[in-house]
């Protein structure tokens, strides 16, 4: 089979295009979500490079640097291309940083903005618990969704981390919506899955 680098060359601008499109749609469809989220009491950044997406961030950056060489060298034949692939990038980290960062509502605790299937609502967690991490707090939730408990009693555990700067306000939020009917575990224990079970029986 002949791969001619024309053939390669229109392969390249048809998966070019592609993902340019892709990554658009997809930013796009996250922001959309990302704003119609109503009654949003706190929010914070979750990605692992100072709260931003790291590879997605990574790529940007590595694009702004492979742009800068091509001016340079004055390559003035790639720039269609590389400008498609710096829009890629931006599409990329936008829909990252919107996806990795916590939403929390007056109905419930947001785990995918692009799935509201899987907001986890106050009245389905049953306890929950904090542990004071390193770098921040991690709150444990254990809680029953509305398809498992039609079905069965498993418990499902999420794991959250609240950085330092938000854990007072975060702290407020949980009072008014689950203290009054448990009292929470200030220490997570060592024995956390004998805890879930039993909350499963």
């Amino acid at each position: 089979m002949d791969f001619s680098f024309i053939h390669i060359g229109t392969l390249h601008a048809v998966l070019l295009g592609f993902f340019t499109i892709a990554t658009t749609i997809l930013a796009l469809l996250t922001l959309s979500n990302s704003l119609r989220l109503r009654n949003v009491l706190q929010t914070w950044k979750g990605g692992k490079l100072g709260g931003y997406p790291l590879f997605s961030s990574l790529f940007l950056g590595f694009l702004f640097f492979m742009t800068m060489v091509i001016w340079n060298a004055e390559l003035t034949r790639y720039n269609t291309a590389m400008y498609s692939y710096i829009w890629v990038g931006m599409n990329w980290f936008v829909a990252s940083h919107m996806m990795m960062k916590r939403y929390i509502t007056d109905h419930g605790i947001v785990k995918n903005i692009n799935d509201p299937s899987q907001t986890i609502s106050w009245h389905e967690i049953v306890d929950y618990a904090e542990r004071n991490e390193e770098k921040d707090y991690r709150f444990t939730f254990i809680y029953h969704s509305g398809e498992i408990r039609s079905r069965r009693k498993d418990a499902i555990k999420l794991e959250l981390n609240v950085p330092r700067e938000e854990v007072d306000e975060f702290r407020n939020i949980l009072r008014k919506k689950l203290d009054r009917r448990f009292n929470p575990t200030v220490v997570i224990p060592d024995n956390i899955e004998q805890i879930i079970k039993k909350q499963s029986n």
